[in-house]
Order: C-alpha cells, then sequence, then structure tokens
C-alpha cells in the first residue's frame, strides 16, 4: 500500500514540475516575443511638464535600435500639425531634434523605429507638456547609448532556473531512496 502511495505521490509531483517548466518556458517565450524596442525612460518623461529651452526628446530602449533610413520620431504640436525630427540613434539611444518650443501645451512623441535585436519595427507614442516656467528637462546621460541594465537576467529567466533547480531536487529526493533500498536489498541477497 505504501509504495502505491509513493508512486501516486512520484506520479502528481512530476506531472506538476513538467506543467511548471512547460509554463515557465511560455511566459520566456511570450516575454521575449513581444519585447520590441521597449523604451526605458526618456527626457521628457512620458505625461511630465518640462520649460526652458526644449528642443529635442531622448528616449533610451532596452534593445539596441538598428540604423535605419525609416526609422522616425514625429513630434505633434498642440494645434495639431506634425513635424518630423531629425533622428540620431547611438546604440540604445534616440535622440530626436526639432526647433526650440515656445508654444505652451501638450506635445505628443510619435516614434516608429527598427529593433535591432530581432529586425522587428516597433512603434509607440507619448505625450509631455511644454509650460516655459516648468523646470527644464533632465537629459539622459552618455551612457544611456550602452543600455542601463535592461539586457540583463530577466526575473523570468530567474525563476526559470529556480524552477528547473526546484524540479531537480524533487526527482532526486523522490526517486533516490528508492534506488538505495533497491541497492541493499540486492547487497543482502
Amino acid at each position: 500500500m505504501r509504495v502505491r502511495i509513493r508512486k501516486a505521490v512520484a506520479l502528481v509531483v512530476a506531472v506538476a514540475i513538467v506543467l511548471a517548466l512547460l509554463f515557465s518556458l511560455l511566459a520566456v517565450f511570450r516575454d521575449t516575443a513581444g519585447a520590441h524596442a521597449e523604451m526605458r525612460r526618456s527626457a521628457p518623461r512620458p505625461g511630465q511638464a518640462v520649460g526652458g529651452f526644449l528642443d529635442r526628446v531622448e528616449m533610451e530602449f532596452r534593445e539596441p535600435i538598428g540604423p535605419h533610413e525609416l526609422n522616425g520620431v514625429a513630434l505633434q504640436y498642440p494645434d495639431g500639425t506634425l513635424t518630423l525630427t531629425e533622428i540620431e540613434v547611438d546604440g540604445h539611444l534616440v535622440r530626436g531634434r526639432f526647433d526650440p518650443l515656445a508654444e505652451p501645451g501638450r506635445y505628443k512623441v510619435i516614434w516608429e523605429l527598427l529593433d535591432q535585436s530581432d529586425g522587428d519595427w516597433a512603434t509607440e507614442e507619448w505625450e509631455f507638456a511644454y509650460d516655459p516656467s516648468a523646470a527644464p528637462a533632465e537629459w539622459l546621460p552618455e551612457s544611456a547609448a550602452e543600455g542601463s541594465g535592461g539586457g540583463g537576467i530577466s526575473g523570468t529567466t530567474v525563476a526559470l532556473v529556480a524552477i528547473i533547480s526546484a524540479a531537480v531536487v524533487l526527482v532526486a529526493l523522490l526517486f533516490w531512496p528508492r534506488h538505495r533500498a533497491a541497492r541493499s536489498t540486492k547487497q543482502r541477497r
């Protein structure tokens, strides 16, 4: 009877381990498949009100941006007019330069860029407010071109490694005593 219970528990644990590994792999592939040119930070920041001399937007991306003639960053003015910026791509850092702002209001930044890591195009938009009396934007450091650690180990990868390690330990604990008992029974005979 104890052997049947032990086998049933081992089977349930093995199935749970396999399912956990499958779900972990699905999560990893889902995260990597959806990681097209994700913006980490920008200057000005989305929703921020900035003042002073403002003649550019800067964006740092999780992945390096590939240089391409069709990369684009546009600025939409409060009156709805849209202008393409002069774009600079430097690794993870993208700058869109335009004539200095003079009119207060909400501005929209629209970008479409080539993700160098997977060759896919990504696009997004965000807004900031220009108020001449507000504090000036804090520009991104030059080191943003190398990225700020976004290429490191993701939380999903850490979880996957932990699950695989736990699975190996559980399998060893479940099946190791069985092999020791079988060996000691053979030695007694």
